[in-house]
C-alpha cells in the first residue's frame, strides 16, 4: 500500500506541475478592467475593405472593413528576454480563446445585427500594450436621405459602442494614423469621397447611462448614369413620342387617345418597376417629379386634341396653326419644367 500511496502522489505531483505549465500566471489575470487613470482610452483604427452594395428600399449598405483596436494593460507585460521575443502573436480561434481570458472594450456593432467575423489577429507587446485587428463583413442599416436621388450624396455611418462599459470606463478615439479606404476600388456605382470618424458620447433612453460611440462615416456620391440612360432618356423619348398625335389628323381622334394612354402606360410601367429600387418615402425625388411633369405635358396634349375636336374642327387652318405650336411648344415646356423643376 505505501507502494501505491508514493505512486498516486508522484502522478498527482506531475499533474500539476503539467497545469502549471499549461496556464502560465498572465493566463490567470482577471477580465476586470486594468489599472490605472479612468476612462480607458482604446484607440480604433478603420479601413473599409470593399463597399459591396447600397440597398435603397431598405436603407441598408453592405461592406467589408478592417477594426484595429489598442490599449494599455499593465497587467500583461512581460520581459522580451524571458519571452524570446518581443510580441505574443495569437490568430483565428486562439485570438478569440485569449480575449476570454484578459480585459478588452467587447465592442457592439449598434446599426448591425449579425456580423460577421471573418478573421482575427490578436499582438501583446512587452509594455503591456495589446492590438487586436478584425476583419468585418456585415449589412449595416443606414438612414438615407434621397431627396436629389439619383444626383445624391449619402453618408453611410457604422456605429461602435462598447458593450458593457459605459463612458466613464471606456473611450472610444479614432487612430490618425489607421483609417483610409482604396481610392481605386470601384464601388458599385458610388464614388467614395472619404472616410472618417468621430467619437459622441450616446445617451441611452431611460437609463442612467451614456457610451462613448466612434461613428464611422462612408461619404459617397452616386453616379448617376444608370439612372439617365434607363429612366431619363426613355420617358423623354416617349413624351416626344405622345407629340405625335399633333401630326394624327384630328378626324382620328380615337387615334390620337390611343397614342396618347399607350405612352401613358409605358411610362406607369417604368415608373412601377422603378418604385421596387425605393422606399415608402413622404417626398418627392427628382425621378418622381420626372414622370409627373410627363403625365401634366401628356395630358395637355390630350386637353388640347379635345379642345380641338369641340371648338376647332371646322377651322381647318386655326387647327393646322394649334397642331404646329403644339408639336413644339409642349416639347419645349417639358424640357423648361425638367430643367427648373425635376433637376435638384
Amino acid at each position: 500500500m505505501g507502494r501505491k500511496t508514493l505512486a498516486v502522489a508522484v502522478l498527482l505531483a506531475l499533474g500539476a506541475m503539467a497545469f502549471a505549465e499549461r496556464a502560465p500566471a498572465e493566463t490567470a489575470e482577471a477580465v476586470s478592467p486594468p489599472p490605472g487613470a479612468r476612462p480607458i482610452r482604446v484607440d480604433v483604427g478603420f479601413y473599409l475593405l470593399n463597399l459591396v452594395s447600397v440597398d435603397e428600399r431598405s436603407e441598408t449598405f453592405e461592406a467589408d472593413l478592417y477594426l484595429n483596436l489598442r490599449w494599455h494593460d499593465p497587467r500583461l507585460a512581460f520581459r522580451p528576454e524571458n519571452a524570446g521575443r518581443d510580441t505574443r502573436i495569437y490568430q483565428g480561434d486562439s485570438a478569440a480563446d485569449r480575449l476570454q481570458e484578459i480585459w478588452w472594450p467587447n465592442l457592439e456593432f449598434v446599426n448591425t445585427s449579425a456580423p460577421e467575423i471573418t478573421n482575427r489577429v490578436l499582438f501583446v507587446h512587452a509594455d503591456g500594450t495589446v492590438e487586436y485587428r478584425l476583419g468585418v463583413s456585415s449589412i449595416f442599416r443606414a438612414v438615407l436621405d434621397l431627396r436629389r436621388f439619383p444626383f445624391d450624396r449619402q453618408s453611410l455611418e457604422i456605429k461602435i459602442q462598447s458593450f458593457e462599459a459605459d463612458r466613464s470606463l471606456v473611450v472610444l478615439e479614432p487612430d490618425p494614423e489607421r483609417a483610409g479606404f482604396d481610392p481605386q476600388d470601384d464601388y458599385a456605382g458610388l464614388a467614395i469621397e472619404k472616410v472618417d470618424s468621430a467619437t459622441q458620447t450616446v445617451d441611452v433612453a431611460g437609463w442612467s447611462e451614456n457610451f462613448s460611440e466612434l461613428v464611422v462615416r462612408i461619404q459617397v456620391e452616386r453616379s448617376p448614369s444608370f439612372y439617365v440612360w434607363t429612366i431619363f432618356v426613355p420617358v423623354t423619348l416617349v413624351l416626344l413620342l405622345s407629340c405625335t398625335i399633333f401630326f394624327v389628323p384630328i378626324e382620328s381622334f380615337h387615334d390620337r387617345i390611343g397614342i396618347a394612354l399607350a405612352c401613358f402606360l409605358a411610362c406607369i410601367a417604368t415608373q412601377f418597376a422603378m418604385s421596387f429600387n425605393l422606399p415608402k418615402i413622404s417626398y418627392l425625388t427628382p425621378i418622381d417629379r420626372l414622370f409627373l411633369v410627363a403625365y401634366s405635358c401628356m395630358a395637355l396634349g390630350v386637353a388640347v386634341s379635345v379642345f380641338e375636336t369641340a371648338r376647332m374642327r371646322h377651322a381647318p387652318a386655326q387647327l393646322a396653326r394649334t397642331d404646329f405650336v403644339a408639336s413644339w411648344g409642349l416639347p419645349l415646356l417639358y424640357v423648361m419644367l425638367v430643367a427648373f423643376v425635376v433637376r435638384p
